[in-house]
């Protein structure tokens, strides 16, 4: 494996990737073109081939060279860096984690809510200031917008939901903008007529799920402390059929279970095709918190989850790809724009960068009943993108994180610009399985049978 902040080389399943970092551009390299590769990066003459190769290999270390000469020139291999004049969304605020419940019928134990209280008090969001949440958003000169219903369990107050839900799109319709709603469950309310009442809705919807039986059960109790598995199961099967590819599934991986890829084949085995498994953050003194040396482990499982993606037909969300159009250019820089293209919202009406920071009276950034009040906040959260932080310039992965998460680089270091180091390590892992299974897809789509080259 070999990464600068320009490429980023590795092989694995008998196949060399090359990434271009800048531009994004992913290359697949035969064995001479891997051998080839460091002394190309390194500028040394095409004539010092001689001396690196055998005489029988110089024909096709030369070709190779050759080759790669042609991806720089026409610029799909180090190149220079991108500028990107404007953020995601022009700087405008564009979405909303609507906290219409602070309170839940789960005690998850690695909530970072504090088992659904934020700190505070229990308490649920009343329709008023939902509706002033509403017009906040819609105030901004975005075009588009996105609103999740969250908690706490949002399903406690769906009444509020509802009457929100349709306010949001009447307003915006009368605005000529548009908006999509997205809402966040654990499910174990997910009863017959909640199932109903949110297809009505038509929106996405997120539900929580951590796997296998004892798995699920040890992390996701309930309030009385009995356990959820049977009842969160039985709704979610009986919800994700009806919203066909408007759902995901999503777990969190612990210390307890760093076998995470048998909850994912739990999951495929009850049917479920759409899936997100995210790591846990937490202090490193919890029993439950990944460490540094679980990575090799970890590594191993996303390697297995990426065979397992090309077996069998599923999503698994941080495993998509879009070589076709690239993601926006701007979230590459910025990541995901909490304070300012994105904010939360309480129950009273508090507005913080995004759902990680609800309840820290540090980052309470204004109300939606009078706007923004502490514009330092979000000119601090303006200046946290990847060139904001060094550790971010140098890294092969920045443009598939943006920098990482804002709140879990402040809970680990009480720094903005100081990324989460396991975090980090993390993400590259799992780009790196990305990558993998895109280009083995790539090659199964346009190679003829016993072909993988794809030549005729």
């Amino acid at each position: 494996m070999t990464d600068t902040g320009k490429y980023h080389f590795f092989r694995y399943g008998g196949l060399n990737i090359l990434l271009d970092v800048p531009t994004g551009a992913v290359h697949l390299l035969d064995d001479t073109a891997a051998k080839v590769l460091p002394a190309f990066v390194q500028d040394r003459d095409r004539d010092s081939l001689a001396e690196l190769v055998p005489a029988q290999e110089l024909p096709a270390a030369q070709r190779a060279w050759d080759q790669l000469q042609d991806l720089v020139d026409r610029g799909l291999f180090l190149g220079p860096e991108p500028v990107f004049a404007r953020r995601p969304g022009g700087g405008e605020l564009k979405a909303m984690c609507l906290h219409v419940a602070h309170d839940c019928d789960l005690r998850c134990r690695y909530c970072f809510a504090s088992a659904g209280s934020f700190g505070g008090s229990r308490s649920l969001m009343d329709a008023e200031t939902a509706r002033a949440a509403v017009d906040f958003l819609l105030s901004s000169a975005a075009a588009v917008y996105e609103l999740d219903f969250f908690g706490g369990e949002p399903l406690l107050n769906l009444d509020v939901v509802e009457a929100t839900a349709a306010y949001a799109r009447e307003r915006a319709a009368a605005l000529g903008k548009r908006i999509n709603l997205t809402l966040t469950t654990n499910a174990y309310s997910l009863a017959e007529d909640a199932r109903r009442r949110l297809l009505d809705l038509d929106l996405d919807i997120v539900l929580s799920h951590d796997g296998r039986e004892a798995v699920h059960n040890a992390m996701r109790p309930t309030a009385g402390g009995g356990e959820s598995y049977s009842q969160v199961t039985r709704n979610i099967l009986a919800m994700a059929p009806l919203l066909e590819e408007r759902y995901y599934v999503r777990g969190t991986y612990t210390a307890h279970n760093l076998d995470f890829v048998e909850d994912i084949r739990h999951w495929l085995d009850l049917g479920l095709k759409r899936l997100s498994m995210e790591p846990v953050v937490a202090p490193p003194w919890a029993a439950m918190a990944l460490k540094e040396e679980d990575l090799p482990r970890l590594r191993s499982q996303y390697w297995q989850l990426a065979e397992l993606c090309l077996q069998q037909p599923f999503t698994f969300f941080h495993f998509i790809i879009d070589w076709e159009r690239g993601q926006c250019g701007a979230r590459r820089a910025a990541g995901c724009g909490a304070g300012v293209e994105y904010v939360a919202v309480a129950p009273g009406g508090d507005i913080y960068p995004c759902h990680q920071f609800v309840g820290q009276r540090r980052w309470r950034m204004g109300t939606v009943f009078v706007g923004i009040t502490e514009p330092a906040l979000r000119e601090e959260f303006l200046h946290v993108g990847i060139a904001d932080k060094s550790r971010c310039r140098q890294c092969w992965a920045r443009y598939h994180c943006g920098g990482g998460c804002h709140a879990n680089a402040w809970w680990a270091n009480s720094d903005l610009r100081q990324p989460y180091a396991l975090g980090c390590e993390l993400l590259k892992i799992r780009t790196e399985a990305a990558l993998y299974v895109k280009v083995r897809q790539a090659l199964n789509q346009y190679s003829c049978e016993g072909d993988v080259h794809g030549q005729a």
